[in-house]
């Protein structure tokens, strides 16, 4: 028997479709226990994950965007269990890290391929900072990133996730200024004014903008995309490359790979993990040891 634990986002726009489509699959519940549980404050999914390892569920499914998916992963590395399972069904505003997986598109195939067993070993990404530790499934961003970052997060969202992270974007680039930070690793090191450093886990992030397009969750390495000092006019010639999922040829820009880097910064630095805001440099970021068990197609 399979014990399946939903975190649905309590605040999706989408959650009585949900409902629906489990009332629709019922049929196929003869080997699978589920409970559902609706998160009620930010940081809500990383402790209900927590609960549903210790009360022995099997898989774990984050019903929301990148921000849901973000918090359980934490839960499930934090009190870690070799033996579970995730997965993610795309309910949020921004949907990143589903556009890089193989994953089921919707509640009847997830069940189908809980009963098939399928799922692949994922990376998960390390970041030890000033406050602590967090975990990341998809992407870690030093500079301008993180500050967009924070102006979405900020915002009520009523134009929609497109609109609302152009918005921010252009926001933050009449007021931002490139940062001096130094980047370590065993194989290479940068140094100098930077856009934005970006760790890839996976290869989208900013709602659609595939930022690292040779980057695998299953490879146990990162794709860094490296924005030197660019400016706004630059960024924005090369956004359409991004969104359409090119690598950029332009002399400031560079991709490297790598399984730990350490980022330090003369200046007040930014950081943001999967669409979160976690802190500020100097941090270190690696794969992690441990491998969760991602649910496929």
């Amino acid at each position: 028997m399979y014990k399946v634990g939903f975190i649905l986002n309590g605040r999706s726009r989408r959650k009585k479709r949900f409902y629906r489509e489990l009332n629709s699959a019922r049929q196929q519940l003869r080997e699978i226990e589920f409970n559902v549980v609706e998160t009620s404050e930010p940081g809500h999914a990383t402790s209900l994950a927590s609960e549903f390892i210790n009360e022995g569920y099997t898989h774990l499914i984050a019903i929301g965007g990148d921000g849901t998916m973000h918090e359980m992963v934490n839960g499930v590395m934090k009190n870690y269990n070799e033996n579970i399972v995730i997965g993610v069904l795309p309910y949020g505003s921004a949907n990143d890290f589903f556009r890089s997986i193989d994953a089921p598109q919707n509640l009847s195939d997830l069940f189908q391929s809980i009963l098939d067993g399928r799922n692949v070993h994922m990376d998960v990404g390390r970041i030890e900072h000033e406050t602590g530790v967090e975990y990341f499934n998809n992407i870690a961003d030093f500079g301008i990133g993180a500050e967009v970052v924070k102006k979405v997060n900020g915002s009520r969202k009523l134009l929609g996730a497109g609109i609302t992270f152009f918005l921010a974007i252009m926001e933050t680039f009449f007021s931002y200024s490139n940062k001096q930070m130094l980047c370590k690793t065993k194989e290479w090191t940068k140094q100098g004014k930077i856009n934005s450093l970006v760790v890839a886990n996976g290869k989208f992030f900013g709602n659609g903008m595939c930022i690292a397009p040779e980057a695998e969750v299953t490879d146990r390495t990162f794709e860094v995309v490296i924005i030197g000092d660019i400016s706004t006019r630059d960024y924005l010639k090369n956004m359409n490359g991004v969104k359409s999922g090119d690598k950029l040829s332009h002399p400031k820009v560079e991709y490297k790979r790598t399984d730990k880097l350490e980022i330090t910064s003369e200046e007040k630095c930014g950081l943001e993990a999967d669409g979160e805001f976690v802190g500020y440099a100097p941090a270190t970021v690696t794969i992690a040891d441990e491998t969760i068990k991602l649910l496929t197609v």
